[in-house]
């Protein structure tokens, strides 16, 4: 699993918190550097912060190739999108449970 966002807190708590349920995850700061995470290995999930450097372009190229959660704090922006969408501040249970249920989907 994947995610990107530009605050390295989050990635961390994020990381941190999957990693204690027993998944991988990698990270990224941004579009860029997750396209190249990306093309070496393909995530069975990515969560993105739709804010971050690059990341509506980053949405529109996983789209239909990779199971994407939106995290962002602009409810306004998330809707429309698609996809699954996570706003910020949100709780460390939701963010495995939605993770679980998109895994176990694939």
């Amino acid at each position: 699993m994947l995610v990107i966002d530009d605050e390295p807190l989050v990635r961390l708590v994020v990381r941190e918190a999957l990693s204690a349920s027993g998944w991988r995850v990698a990270e990224a700061a941004g579009g860029e550097e997750a396209w190249e995470l990306i093309s070496q290995e393909r995530p069975d999930l990515v969560l993105l912060d739709l804010r971050c450097s690059g990341g509506e372009e980053l949405l529109a190229r996983l789209r239909g190739k990779v199971p994407v959660v939106v995290m962002t704090g602009d409810e306004e922006a998330a809707q429309g999108l698609g996809v699954e969408v996570l706003l910020k501040p949100f709780d460390l249970d939701k963010l495995r449970k939605l993770v679980r249920s998109k895994l176990s989907g694939i």
